[in-house]
């Protein structure tokens, strides 16, 4: 076996472990299922180019399983750096697209290979659909690097110095295959330049991701072990919630969460809920953020540009989900269903 081979056959391996790994883990956040899926599917793509020599045309059908590279990484890198709604419908329809069509192009050259089809109609179909995968690639592989520069204007230095290692690793294996291996000349080792980047590409990304989660999660370990904050840092703390509140309105979020909170300052959650009962009086997480949705939610009720506004839309518009819970809570701070508080404050 080649040297190559091997390379890419450890290339393979490690990305199998690597997602198995993550997949297996009992406490496991979104992130880490996006980086199983972006391994599983980048084991595949390597398995193709392994096997492109020596089973054509069958490695295709192993290429089209491999669907998900550029688009499971920016998936990983959402899930990763963003604190709450990380991942949306209009995201997962524009990672179909892309496999789509990768799985697409795949199956129309095993065809055409396959069954030696001479027909016009599927190279042009294949270059079309390669042109919309370099683009819609491309664009992806922008907007993981996005993901890591965007962090770095509003960080802590652990978060800073996480998204500094993330965006090198990244500019690396992107100038590696797309630039570099571009400008190789053809016979450069046998033509195998480009393979070779390719193996140093995915090797790197998939060691340095996998650090990079490690560093994370002993990150907050070593936060809980440190104890209770002293009276000067809780004050910095419930400054710092209070201004994600009360400035950035991040209780107007239907689905927020106190790990959400947690996250995005890089605190252990139970100082979050140490603050809520001991700054802010407030029973829990919950009791709070309701308290500030109702008293959004009473501003709407007494405006008079919103009076035509249906009381469903005046609860989703302060960040509860649906009627029910918006009803309880407003009833709860007010003694008055949202329709009598309206009418009341109307008549007055």
């Amino acid at each position: 076996m080649e040297l190559l081979h091997i390379a890419q056959l450890f290339v393979i391996v490690l990305a199998v472990v690597l997602a198995i790994i993550h997949y297996q883990l009992r406490e496991k956040n979104l992130f880490h299922l996006a980086f199983a899926f972006f391994c599983a599917s980048s084991s595949m793509h390597m398995s193709y180019i392994l096997t492109s020599d020596f089973w054509a045309p069958y490695h295709h059908l192993i290429g089209s399983l491999g669907f998900a590279t550029c688009s499971g990484y920016w998936i990983f890198a959402r899930a990763f750096f963003r604190k709450s709604n990380s991942i949306k419908r209009h995201h997962l329809v524009f990672v179909g697209l892309l496999a789509a069509a990768i799985i697409f192009r795949h199956l129309l050259r095993f065809i055409e290979q396959m069954w030696l089809a001479n027909t016009d109609w599927i190279p042009v179909l294949t270059t079309i659909l390669s042109e919309a995968i370099t683009l819609l690639s491309s664009g992806m592989l922008i907007l993981a690097f996005w993901e890591g520069y965007r962090v770095l204007q509003n960080a802590t230095a652990i978060q800073r110095k996480i998204s500094i290692i993330y965006l090198s690793t990244l500019i690396a294996g992107i100038v590696s295959v797309v630039f570099i291996a571009s400008a190789l000349p053809a016979h450069f080792l046998a033509g195998a330049g480009r393979d070779w980047l390719v193996v140093f590409s995915y090797t790197l990304i998939l060691t340095s991701t996998y650090a990079l989660i490690r560093f994370r999660r002993q990150q907050v370990d070593l936060q809980e072990q440190n104890g209770e904050p002293s009276a000067q840092e809780a004050d910095v703390l419930a400054e710092k919630i209070h201004t994600l509140f009360v400035e950035e309105k991040r209780f107007l979020e239907s689905n927020l969460r106190v790990a959400d909170i947690a996250r995005d300052l890089d605190v252990p959650e139970y100082r979050i809920r140490a603050i809520m009962l001991n700054h802010f009086n407030a029973k829990n997480f919950n009791h709070y953020i309701n308290q500030m949705r109702v008293e959004h939610a009473k501003t709407l009720l007494s405006a008079d540009d919103k009076k035509d506004w249906p009381v469903l839309v005046v609860g989703i518009e302060s960040g509860f989900a649906s009627s029910a819970p918006f009803t309880r809570a407003f009833k709860e701070f007010t003694g008055l269903t949202p329709g009598q508080y309206r009418n009341q404050q109307l008549a007055s």
